[in-house]
């Protein structure tokens, strides 16, 4: 059994011990949330040393990511889940991220986790503007997965009952190309992207394969001294997002 098994392991147990809930409820949440690794996660140990790093959670839910950082601090809006994590001991905060990251530290974070959230927003620009704005260090990574669009091999994943970015409750669709061009208009630059359902077969497939499957696990750093260009938002942005204007030139 490897380290991130081990880990997996004392996780559930801890669960098991200092849950919240009623049994019926634990055991739902250990079977749906906490039954195996995620894969992303260990792409984000194995490649990119998130074990070692201050990570700030996005749509942690439970924390079936979040116990497996170095240090991790989460954000959720779902209140039972909060109700979860802080009986474990953990740092959380309920709060609906479009209304901005009031209260946080960003001198904190080294990196920030935010997997299958960006196509639920109702302003996703917004919502990277102020992830941008989180990081004070270039240095810092930002690991968001997306769903994207599989035009070749749709009928495959329909015939597999898998969703993906077809699910009921997305109003955001991108494709690998937009998806990068969303990223990159809101001051990052895209350094790795990954397949992270193929990554435990193949680490080559999982780079490889990227546009073929349903999701993508983009890794971005801060671009350095990002503005809107010459042409700016000035008198464009409504008041809910007038944050947004520092980064005119």
């Amino acid at each position: 059994m490897n380290k991130l098994s081990e880990k997996m392991v004392a996780i559930q147990k801890m669960i098991e011990e200092r849950s919240p809930f009623d049994a019926q409820e634990t055991k739902r949440i250990l079977k749906k949330f906490f039954s195996s690794v995620p894969n992303s996660v260990k792409i984000l140990i194995e490649k990119y040393d998130f074990d070692k790093k201050k990570v700030l959670d996005i749509g942690c839910m439970y924390g079936q990511t979040l116990f497996c950082w170095g240090e991790g601090e989460g954000i959720d809006v779902y209140k039972p889940a909060g109700e979860f994590l802080k009986s474990l001991g953990v740092k959380i905060n309920i709060l609906n991220v479009e209304e901005g990251f009031s209260g946080l530290n960003a001198k904190h974070y080294e990196a920030i986790y935010c997997n299958n959230l960006i196509e639920h927003l109702v302003a996703p620009h917004l919502f990277l503007m102020r992830l941008n704005a989180l990081f004070v260090s270039q240095s810092g990574i930002l690991a968001i997965g997306i769903p994207v669009v599989s035009s070749i091999f749709s009928w495959l994943w329909k015939a597999f009952g898998i969703k993906g970015w077809l699910a009921k409750e997305h109003v955001n669709f991108f494709t690998v190309r937009t998806a990068r061009l969303t990223l990159e208009r809101a001051g990052f630059e895209i350094i790795d992207q990954w397949s992270p359902g193929i990554y435990r077969f193949s680490r080559f497939l999982s780079k490889i394969s990227v546009g073929l499957v349903p999701h993508c696990l983009f890794i971005c750093r801060k671009k350095k001294d990002f503005n809107y260009d010459k042409t700016g938002r000035s008198g464009f942005n409504p008041v809910w997002a007038e944050d947004l204007n520092k980064f005119n030139k």
